[in-house]
């Protein structure tokens, strides 16, 4: 792949990477709330998955810009 498609899918990935944060945000119910619908632990579930989500698509997006590096 040229390196303007790899900066380009990079930039996709963190791109990705935030609306999946903001989409958890929008979508999970605070704490508190959950607590007094006794769901705290699967809540934590949650934030722990769409966590592990965000970091692969910021390590997908090092990777691919890392991979634009020249190497003599």
């Amino acid at each position: 792949m040229n390196r303007i498609a790899i900066v380009a899918a990079a930039i996709a990935s963190f791109g990705i990477g935030i609306a999946l944060l903001i989409a958890g945000q929008n979508l999970i119910l605070p704490l508190p709330v959950m607590q007094q619908r006794a769901g705290g632990m699967p809540w934590y579930i949650t934030w722990v998955m769409v966590w592990i989500t965000v970091l692969c698509a910021v390590v997908l997006g090092g990777f691919l810009i890392s991979a634009t590096v020249r190497r003599k």
